[in-house]
């Protein structure tokens, strides 16, 4: 064998060699992914029924929690349990919200839990005021209950499924990447079932809080005037933006049947295919609803916050609406947004809220939302205080640095408005505004303000 069939060898046996190698190593990576994919899904697995089997404890803790509620005649004992409840009730509407079933199969399970806890709280409240529950209102708890336990042997009946059949697994209902597999459609079929039942068998709910049936239902007051066809409410829109200073085109417009009805009518400048503008125009009297400006962002600031507020109060000056002060802001990336409320009287009439976005690069509106002003705004007789501004003082804990004191309308969670004396005050380095009832006298509610470089919010 000559010198280069040796070495025609030797590079066979190399390349081979190589070969191997690459192969291997080939074979290890892809090894090791489907391993770590294969950790990722029993994770993602594990999650998901970790959340069933939450909700199912949920629901017979609910169960037990109600019943004691009903039996027990200790307002003491109610209030525990009762607050216990509250908070299982969340825990199940989180578990609910955590597994992969498509909304409509779910949608009226979680409003109830939501329903139910809120319930539950509205009642401890009333016994640690020391009110007495309505008989009417044990009437419901025990409704409540029935429903409960009957949601909870229907979860009991789910696990069968999820625990004994092995081809069932939540990962599938999450991909959803082709037909479902028998295990699956009997786990989907079961949850939708349970949640139509509950939308026919449970009554409607009304008490103090944000989630009864008369707040979620409630119909926007502040509306007025006929209704407006498509095409006025492109021309109200188109109008909008051009006295905002936009050149602007109609697209189209399509309905939208939220809490306030709409037209949500897209313009673009001439010509370009980016950069939609919105605007949401009310079915009923035309009203600009909301709007947002379709602008790309840029890197730099070019107007001060001052100036962004300055643009802002004239924005809004020039609605028309009424009287409105700013009563909180945040910076977020190159944009202010700037909260305001109504004032009537002097008073601060918090239910009638406005939103204004400005472009810190160039000071444009990019961004409007009037939703609660047109729930809310109505005509208002404002009672006269039955308390002096230093009796409400005198009702705040002392420890208090009061700074400022004045007169808000507030909404509750049931809709009610309450005239308060507004205690802004300092402690422990901390604001806290404490809404004292200019009537009775009585602690309506306790805001901590926290204020960081962006802006404030309450808590």
């Amino acid at each position: 064998m000559g010198y280069r069939d040796i070495l025609a060898n030797y590079k066979n046996v190399l390349l081979g060699v190589l070969a191997a190698l690459l192969i291997g190593i080939g074979l290890i990576w892809y090894s090791g992914i489907g391993a770590r994919a294969y950790a990722m899904d029993n994770n993602l697995e594990a999650s998901y029924q970790a959340a069933f089997f939450d909700l199912v404890d949920s629901t017979e803790n609910l169960d037990v929690l109600l019943g004691k509620a009903l039996v027990s005649d200790s307002k003491g004992q109610n209030i525990i349990t009762l607050t216990t409840a509250w908070h299982e009730a969340e825990r199940a509407r989180m578990s609910l919200g955590q597994l992969p079933l498509e909304m409509p199969a779910m949608m009226r399970s979680q409003y109830y839990m939501a329903q139910l806890g809120d319930f539950c709280y509205s009642l401890a409240q009333k016994l640690a005021e020391d009110m007495e529950i309505s008989q009417e209102e044990m009437k419901t708890l025990e409704t409540l209950h029935n429903e409960t336990r009957t949601m909870h042997r229907e979860l009991r009946e789910l696990t069968i499924t999820v625990a004994e059949e092995k081809q069932f697994r939540f990962a599938n209902l999450a991909r959803r990447t082709g037909k479902l597999t028998p295990e699956a459609k009997l786990f989907v079929d079961g949850f939708g079932k349970m949640d139509q039942r509950l939308q026919d068998e449970v009554p409607t709910l009304t008490y103090d809080g944000p989630f009864s049936d008369h707040v979620v239902n409630m119909e926007p007051r502040g509306l007025i005037g006929d209704e407006v066809s498509p095409q006025e409410a492109s021309k109200i829109a188109l109008n909008f933006v051009n006295e905002l200073g936009y050149d602007l085109n109609v697209e189209r417009s399509e309905e939208s049947t939220g809490h306030i009805p709409t037209y949500n009518v897209r313009l673009r400048p001439q010509g370009q295919r980016q950069g939609e503008t919105v605007v949401g125009v009310s079915q009923q009297g035309g009203h600009v609803v909301w709007m947002m400006y379709g602008e790309a962002p840029q890197a730099n600031e070019q107007i001060t916050r001052e100036a962004a507020f300055e643009k802002a109060q004239e924005f809004i000056d020039q609605r028309d609406l009424g009287e409105f002060t700013q009563i909180g802001f945040l910076e977020e990336g190159n944009e202010l947004l700037v909260n305001y409320a109504m004032v009537q009287d002097g008073v601060i009439i918090y239910p009638d809220m406005l939103q204004v976005t400005i472009s810190l690069e160039n000071g444009n509106i990019v961004g409007y939302d009037a939703a609660k002003f047109y729930t809310s705004h109505t005509e208002r007789e404002l009672p006269e205080p039955e308390i002096t501004e230093e009796e409400a003082r005198e009702k705040v804990n002392h420890d208090l640095q009061v700074e400022e004191v004045r007169l808000a309308l507030i909404p509750l969670a049931n809709l009610d408005e309450k005239l308060c004396y507004e205690i802004k005050g300092t402690m422990n380095e901390d604001t806290y505004y404490v809404y004292v009832n200019a009537q009775t006298g009585k602690e309506e509610k306790v805001l901590l303000i926290v204020e960081t470089e962006e802006g404030t919010r309450s808590i």
